[in-house]
């Protein structure tokens, strides 16, 4: 039995939208390591992170919007120059988008997707507190593109706007890619059942 009663035509969008930001972000993130200080695919990688959160934040999975605040944080610093990628950080990094990939196969199932493993939020949390980061815990990394450099990014004006409804449902949620805090345990309350915007 599905955890988002009345909400399931929005989570099969999100899910849809956010599978093809992941795999923007798996791509992206090939390319970075061979250029770590190019400014627009850590532009476009933060981007992708802040539009999942977003989404995540309107439909009230707090785990992913907790995990997903940090690693936009991350990626926040590092386009501002005021970190730098090491092998460590790229490790961290791979990590999370691999266990967005797993939360989104729990959503997929109806389910609501558990925390993080705590080794991973503690790594980001010290990478953004400038400390040692040594996650221990491994995901396979970002297959390389097979026929192009980078996917197509998702077609403009398809589907909601997540930033929007996140901010609609949470009043402090814009000022949130600026803090390096992490998100707080309760975000947005869960949407009324049908409840939808056009973007």
């Amino acid at each position: 039995m599905s955890e988002f009663g009345g909400m399931e035509e929005l989570l099969q969008d999100f899910l849809m939208e956010s599978t093809d930001l992941l795999s923007d972000v798996d791509n992206k993130l090939v390319e970075l390591e061979k250029r770590p200080e190019d400014k627009a695919l850590l532009n476009d990688i933060f981007r992708g992170f802040h539009t999942i959160k977003g989404g995540a934040g309107f439909l009230n999975v707090i785990p992913m919007v907790n995990l997903c605040h940090r690693t936009e944080n991350l990626f926040d610093k590092l386009r501002n120059g005021e970190m730098h990628i090491t092998p460590e950080v790229m490790d961290v990094i791979l990590d999370a988008t691999g266990i967005v990939r797993d939360m989104f196969g729990t959503l997929g199932q109806g389910l609501m997707p558990g925390d993080a493993d705590a080794r991973v939020l503690a790594a980001l949390d010290a990478a953004l507190a400038g400390e040692p980061v040594a996650a221990e815990v491994h995901h396979a990394e970002p297959a390389a593109p097979a026929a192009v450099a980078e996917a197509a990014p998702a077609p403009a004006g398809n589907g909601p706007d997540w930033n929007q409804l996140y901010q609609a449902v949470t009043p402090n949620a814009a000022a949130a890619p600026a803090s390096a805090e992490p998100a707080p345990a309760a975000q947005a309350p869960r949407a009324e059942p049908g409840r939808r915007e056009q973007a």
